[in-house]
């Protein structure tokens, strides 16, 4: 018997196992990246990484910094924010970075700098108040409705704390999942512009949905300083961002000649591979296997919280989920830990003393495969449903 053929099974068998057990383990989804594609991921990394080594040997490029990143660095990151801005940026402008995380670690303290206030929405991004505890900066949280940040609400803040900066999630709001209209936009670029405060827009979910609105720093962009990251719409390991700064002067001054004591700077061969893949238009490869993989997870949770209320926006990578009627968003995270789903809660997410809505937000991309999603969904409905019962 030919010895492949009977190994067959007990590879099966192998891998059975394997999976059995991931489902033994809390399912994770307190995180959100990208869902997994390696059948597309996988040959279009090769097939850069082998180009890559054909233009040049290893020691050449990784035998030195990449600083603000080379000329064809700078190059691909202004076509590829181009996308994006509905322009091409001048690639003096253009800086390339480790992640979003290390640049706003560059872009804080340099906008911003200690006793100054940062404006915020009420609800964001979690490591902006580990940002501002290190640099000593203030936080002015902006009041949301469901079209995101209010207006009047932002006004207020520049009235009465004077911001040097706003900090604005503007497509897919994390944790809200909130998509900011066009009209909204050009009504809080107004007011920044009235009380010149400069905005520092992270547009990282912004590659997965198919119509995403024009971001904020192509309608301002004298005033913007624009973050698109590739960790949430190639992989999470992919820590390469793109900063598009207000003139090649503003990016010269807060990025260069380089601040020694941060870690802004790109792996050289993260650089390499970015660029390689944005010069070849294989980014689109992979940002369209992404988009139809997340499009695939959309379609379970439609399927299994039909009947409970969530907000999932086009092309997002969370749910954001009201707890079910005098239910803490602690009581149902804690709840659904018991019964193998982990979550995030709303407390991590809000700025300043507001008391934290009830809910929660999970991420969709963490599971290996589809099935584990599906058996976490089906988890969440359950207990969900389980308050309800209780409540009758």
């Amino acid at each position: 018997m030919n010895n492949a053929f009977a190994a067959a099974p007990a590879v099966k068998a192998s891998l059975q196992t394997q999976f059995d057990e991931r489902l033994k383990k809390p399912i994770a989804l307190r995180l959100n990246p990208p869902p997994p594609v390696a059948h597309v991921f996988d040959p279009v990394l090769s097939t850069a990484t082998s180009n890559i080594l054909e233009k040049g040997a290893l020691s050449e490029i990784i035998g030195h910094h990449r600083w603000c990143g080379t000329e064809p660095d700078r190059r691909a990151g202004a076509e590829f924010c181009a996308s994006r801005l509905g322009y091409r940026p001048d690639e003096a402008r253009v800086v390339l970075t480790s992640s979003t995380q290390s640049t706003l670690n560059m872009l804080i303290p340099g906008l911003v700098g200690a006793g100054g206030t940062l404006a915020v929405d009420e609800l964001t991004y979690p490591p902006i108040k580990g940002f501002a505890a290190r640099y000593g900066v203030r936080l002015a949280p902006v009041r949301m409705d469901d079209d995101g940040m209010i207006p009047d609400a932002f006004r207020t803040v520049c009235q009465t704390h004077r911001p040097k900066a706003l900090y604005p999630l503007a497509t897919l709001q994390n944790p809200t999942t909130v998509t900011m209209s066009v009209e909204r936009r050009k009504e809080v670029v107004a007011i920044a512009r009235e009380f010149g405060v400069s905005i520092i827009e992270d547009d990282i979910y912004s590659l997965i949905p198919r119509n995403a609105p024009p971001p904020l720093s192509a309608l301002a962009p004298e005033l913007s300083w624009y973050l698109l990251g590739l960790a949430k719409s190639v992989a999470p390991g992919m820590k390469v961002a793109y900063v598009v700064a207000p003139s090649k002067e503003a990016a010269a001054a807060l990025f260069w000649p380089g601040v020694r004591a941060t870690f802004w700077m790109t792996a050289p061969l993260s650089a390499a591979l970015a660029t390689e893949l944005i010069e070849t238009g294989s980014i689109g490869t992979i940002l369209d296997a992404v988009r139809s993989a997340t499009g695939e997870r959309h379609t379970l949770v439609r399927q299994h919280l039909t009947k409970i209320n969530h907000r999932l926006g086009d092309g997002g990578l969370h749910v954001w989920m009201p707890a079910p009627p005098n239910v803490t968003s602690t009581d149902l995270a804690t709840r659904l830990e018991q019964a193998g789903v982990l979550v995030s809660t709303s407390d991590g997410f809000v700025i300043g003393e507001a008391k934290p809505p009830r809910a929660i937000r999970f991420g969709l991309g963490n599971p290996s495969d589809d099935s584990i999603l599906e058996k976490a969904l089906t988890i969440i409905a359950a207990e969900y449903n389980k308050y309800r019962l209780t409540d009758a």
